[in-house]
């Protein structure tokens, strides 16, 4: 009806677009608008102002109810038109995605930060000279993240896969690190405890200051080669480098400088959260995915706390996981697990038996002459096994640091085949043939467990689990 390019976005996937940006009190242009779809969106977030772009206009007549208009042609526009905005955010018409994305970056102001849809296919395969630009200006101030067939279920279908870029342009050199220190109202924790203030202040002082340091060291190196070049053959050239895969010196820019500082920067602070030792393994790995495209994010005072803000937002939700996935890695291994027997991943309203069998835990053909008569663990069980426990931990309110994992449980304490050993929250049994039998020691957090997971699950278990559910707290503190 609006022509080939009309594809209006699903409001999930300007959810994923938007979800580590503040949109809060900030001026945007949305450059090929449409209906509106991310306009309302925007305003709905609370943005100060939202200004856009429409080429068709019919669509115009129905943007005109709910913005400003400044150019039916985004690409006729100019930096100075849009020297007053904060962001931009569009879906461009695939057609000429790249022209759009790179116009974008040429008119926004220092500071800007651009968030666009595109096919995929102009990140992959050959590239056209555009398109070399493009990656360039990613590899240098942003991100790409690709999104699938995200529009397969939207008002308008098409099975095109499209990425997002992300690209966050920089500042000029007088404002390059102006408001790196401020506290903005809108962050809710800045004494959240998680890291303390001094600490960030600490490490944002030292990213500004390592890049201006480099500014004088590489002014200081130019002159000196200036005024040794003279001398013919003189072997010393001063400068930064680093040693590429060719075994080559290559000189760093300072564009490279900052942005390798500022990946390392935000991972120290990723590390001083000390998240892993509480996470299960795919916990851990949304964790890292999150902070690989956190790192791509100007590394000020603020930008660490929204991060924060967002991880703390989350913990629930990461809790509930962690309990999900360990009551269903237990039923997956045996229909004797679990109440729902063969039926466990169509059934409902079922719980985890208190006696358990998981397979291929032991390993009787160890090259270890001890594992002819002792309990010998295969390597690589051992992880799903302490993911197991984190999760009673978390509902029972124990701390995972107390408790000895299983490996070295079974490493230092000679337990013999088919004998019955205690082990953190549990009995277990191991045998040559690779199973291990395990039950629950506490009735009490035995049925806290499958309560906690009925609920999360929206089941009905029998009253009788009720008590117990009652007597022990929901979860333990993760960030203490």
């Amino acid at each position: 009806m609006f022509g080939p390019d009309f594809y209006p976005t699903p409001k999930e996937v300007i959810e994923s677009m938007l979800a580590y940006s503040s949109i809060g009190n900030k001026t945007i242009l949305e450059p090929s608008a449409g209906k509106g779809d991310i306009v309302d969106y925007l305003i709905s977030a609370g943005a100060k102002e939202v200004i856009a772009c429409e080429l068709n206009n019919d669509l115009c007549k129905i943007l005109m109810t709910k913005c400003n208009i400044i150019a039916n042609d985004f690409l006729t526009l100019k930096s100075e038109d849009v020297s007053h905005i904060d962001m931009i955010v569009m879906n461009p018409p695939f057609s000429a995605d790249e022209d759009h994305i790179l116009h974008a970056y040429d008119i926004a102001p220092p500071g800007c930060e651009i968030i666009s849809l595109c096919n995929s296919s102009i990140l992959t395969g050959y590239r056209t000279t555009k398109q070399e630009k493009l990656f360039e200006l990613i590899d240098l101030y942003g991100f790409s993240d690709s999104l699938g067939r995200c529009f397969d279920t939207a008002e308008r279908t098409t099975q095109v896969y499209v990425d997002m870029v992300v690209l966050y342009k920089p500042k000029s050199d007088e404002e390059e690190f102006e408001g790196y220190f401020s506290m903005q109202e809108e962050v809710d924790n800045p004494d959240s405890g998680i890291i303390k203030y001094n600490e960030i202040q600490d490490i944002v002082s030292r990213y500004v200051g390592s890049v201006k340091l480099f500014d004088e060291a590489i002014h200081a190196s130019s002159k000196i080669n200036d005024m040794a070049s003279v001398f013919d053959g003189f072997p010393i050239n001063f400068g930064a480098y680093y040693l590429d895969k060719s075994n080559q010196f290559t000189t760093i820019t300072r564009d490279v400088y900052k942005k390798t500082l500022q990946k390392s920067a935000w991972k120290l602070v990723f590390s001083k959260l000390n998240m892993n030792k509480y996470m299960t393994k795919s916990v851990r790995e949304k964790i890292n995915k999150f902070v690989e495209k956190q790192v791509h994010v100007p590394f000020t005072m603020y930008n660490i706390y929204r991060m924060l803000d967002i991880i703390i937002g989350t913990h629930a939700e990461r809790m509930d996981s962690i309990l999900v996935e360990a009551f269903d890695t237990i039923c997956s291994y045996s229909s004797e697990n679990s109440t729902a027997g063969e039926k466990w991943k169509t059934n409902s309203d079922y719980m985890i038996n208190k006696r358990f069998i998981i397979p291929y835990i032991t390993n009787y053909e160890s090259w270890y002459s001890k594992c002819k008569y002792h309990v010998q663990l295969n390597y690589n069980a051992t992880e799903m096994l302490d993911d197991i426990v984190k999760a009673l931990c978390l509902i029972s309110g124990t701390n995972y640091t107390d408790v000895t994992d299983i490996e070295t449980f079974f490493r230092y304490n000679s337990i013999e085949w088919g004998k019955w050993a205690y082990w953190s929250f549990f009995k277990v049994r191991g045998y040559k043939k690779g199973t291990m039998h395990f039950e629950f020691q506490n009735d009490e957090i035995w049925m806290l467990f499958n309560r906690r997971v009925a609920e999360i699950k929206g089941w009905q278990l029998p009253k009788s689990t009720k008590k117990a559910y009652r007597a022990k707290p929901d979860t333990v503190d993760l960030f203490s």
